[in-house]
C-alpha cells in the first residue's frame, strides 16, 4: 500500500499529534525502543558493578540546641558550629578503628559523606552515610561515625561552641542496618532505562515522521484523518517486473 504522493506522515505532519497516534508508533517502533532501554540499562549496571563502592548505608543523629533558632539558617549554623567543635581527626582515627577498617585514612574520608540536615518538622541533625564495597561494613563505618558524634557532643557538657549555643540532646535517630542499605548499580540502571526509553520513543517518532508511503491501513487513517473501509493492493512493480 502506498500513498497517493507517495509520502506517508511527512506529508501531512501535524504538530499537535493525538495520544492514540502517539501510542501506534512507539508501539511500531517498540523494537526499536526495547533496544535502546537495554543497551543504556546494560551499559549502566555494567558501569556501577564495576566501580567502587556499590552499597550505601546511612544513619542518623539528632542535635537539639537548648535555646530555639529561628530559620534553617540559623540551626544549620548551628550544627556546623557543633560539629566543628566535636569532629577532628582523632575522632576519625577512632571511627575507623571501631569499623575496622584496615585500608588508607584517606580512602575511609572518600567514601564517608556526614551532612548536616535543618528542616521545620525533625529539627536540625547530621546524615552519615557511608560508600562501601560490602554493606555490612558500610553500616559499621556509619554507625560507628554516628555514635562516637554523640558521645562527643555529650563531652561537651556545658562548652558551648563558638557561636554560643549549648547543646541540650544528641542521639542517633537512625542506625544503619546491613541489609538496609542502597544498591548503586540498579539506581544507575533505573535512570538510564528511563532516558533510553525517552531516547527510544524520539527516535521512533522522528523515524516516522520521516518514512515514505502508507505500510498499513492505520497508517492511511492516520495521514487522511478518515476511516478507511477498504484497500487495492499495489501491483504497479509486479506488473513493470512482468
Amino acid at each position: 500500500m502506498t500513498s497517493t504522493s507517495g509520502r506517508g506522515w511527512r506529508d501531512r505532519a501535524r504538530e499537535d499529534p493525538s495520544l492514540s497516534e502517539i501510542l501506534y508508533v512507539l508501539q511500531r517502533r517498540r523494537l526499536l525502543i526495547v533496544g535502546v532501554v537495554l543497551v543504556l540499562a546494560g551499559i549502566a549496571l555494567l558501569f556501577g558493578l564495576f566501580r567502587e563502592p556499590v552499597y550505601t548505608a546511612e544513619a542518623k543523629v539528632s542535635v537539639r540546641p537548648q535555646e530555639e533558632l529561628d530559620g534553617e539558617e540559623a540551626r544549620l549554623a548551628f550544627l556546623e558550629e557543633v560539629r566543628g567543635a566535636v569532629v577532628t581527626q582523632e575522632m576519625l582515627s577512632e571511627v575507623r578503628r571501631r569499623a575496622g577498617w584496615e585500608a588508607e585514612p584517606k580512602a575511609f574520608s572518600e567514601r564517608l559523606d556526614p551532612r548536616t540536615v535543618a528542616d521545620s518538622d525533625g529539627g536540625p541533625g547530621l546524615q552519615i552515610r557511608f560508600h562501601g564495597d560490602d554493606p555490612g561494613q558500610a553500616a559499621l563505618a556509619a554507625n560507628a561515625y554516628a555514635e562516637l558524634f554523640v558521645e562527643r557532643v555529650e563531652d561537651l557538657g556545658d562548652r558551648p561552641p563558638a557561636g554560643g549555643v549549648q547543646v541540650a540532646e544528641a542521639l542517633v535517630e537512625q542506625k544503619a542496618l546491613p541489609g538496609d542499605y542502597i544498591p548503586r548499580p540498579l539506581i544507575y540502571a533505573a535512570i538510564a532505562a528511563g532516558v533510553g526509553l525517552l531516547i527510544g520513543g524520539a527516535a521512533a517518532l522522528i523515524l516516522e515522521g520521516r518514512a515514505s508511503g502508507w505500510r498499513g491501513v492505520r497508517d492511511a487513517e492516520l495521514t487522511l484523518r478518515v476511516p478507511v473501509l477498504g484497500t487495492i493492493p499495489d501491483y504497479s512493480s509486479k506488473k513493470t517486473e512482468g
